[in-house]
């Protein structure tokens, strides 16, 4: 090994620790039990047989190629005493490339538990941070988890639709996405467009009244063509537009019976969308 001045120890991993240095590409070492490292990992097991049979004398270090950060997370994984760092976005995809190339199954599972959260009123999973989760579930061949990201795109907020990071999906697929919204949020409309005629009484005022409340509507749900956005809107439906109309009761009664209808059909089709054949590239390095 290098002069100590060239290295830093891990403090998660102290020289103390194990019986093994494995050497991060930005000079980290971390000591670690050589036991752990075999039993946990079938390619670290085979790594570990060929320099033995490579070297004169004990095994002492292995240089790999991952940075300090990936490494310190895996190697928690391979050790039954630590307890996993909570998933990080930022640096979630190289943790996931080196679990895909050392055979860390654990840090896969891990990963799905973290990005899955369960939906108390709906009894359904949602995904946190879904474009990302998408474009990750599907490089590491994740089909379940493909799935249920695209099927939160679908729905989701706008926002929801843009990387913070260098990936890129591919364009057709983004274009996919990006129709299949398109069509949920037209047919969402649809469906107040084509109650509001048998809504209420064939008035002037009323249709134009109604027709201010529609239209901020309908802009929310090309945002979001999901079921909350209608939720967030409720009192449109539980409110008739003319107070001093005589039909306020049986108007609040139909509105309510409408309601219910629409969350049992919407909320079916959300649940139950074909999953998006994903093509998938990485951003080329300048």
């Amino acid at each position: 090994m290098s002069s100590p001045i060239d290295y830093t120890q891990s403090a998660e991993f102290p020289e103390s620790y194990g019986d093994l240095r494995l050497v991060s590409s930005d000079r980290v070492v971390f000591s670690f039990p050589l036991f752990f490292l075999s039993h946990m990992s079938p390619v670290f097991k085979e790594m570990l047989e060929t320099a033995r049979e490579q070297s004169s004398g004990p095994l002492e270090e292995l240089q790999l190629t991952e940075d300090s950060t990936t490494l310190d997370q895996l190697l928690r994984f391979l050790d039954p005493t630590k307890k996993p760092l909570p998933i990080d976005m930022n640096t979630v995809e190289g943790l996931l490339e080196s679990a895909q190339k050392y055979q860390v199954e654990r840090v896969f599972e891990y990963w799905e538990e973290q990005v899955k959260v369960q939906d108390e009123d709906r009894k359904v999973i949602k995904i946190r941070y879904p474009m990302m989760t998408f474009f990750l579930a599907s490089h590491f061949g994740r089909d379940d988890l493909t799935k249920l990201a695209e099927r939160e795109l679908v729905r989701a907020p706008d926002k929801e639709l843009y990387l913070s990071k260098g990936f890129l999906v591919d364009h057709r697929e983004v274009i996919r996405i990006i129709q299949l919204r398109q069509e949920r949020s037209e047919k969402l409309i649809g469906r107040i467009r084509d109650s509001q005629a048998t809504m209420y009484p064939n008035c002037c005022r009323e249709v134009l009244l109604m027709e201010t409340k529609i239209l901020p509507l309908t802009l929310q749900l090309i945002k979001e063509p999901s079921w909350n956005t209608f939720e967030r809107n409720i009192d449109i439906w539980s409110s008739c537009p003319s107070q001093g109309s005589t039909h306020k009761s049986g108007h609040q009664e139909g509105s309510r019976i409408l309601f219910n209808s629409w969350k049992r059909g919407i909320l079916a089709e959300e649940e139950g969308r074909p999953i998006v054949q994903t093509t998938l590239r990485r951003k080329t390095a300048m």
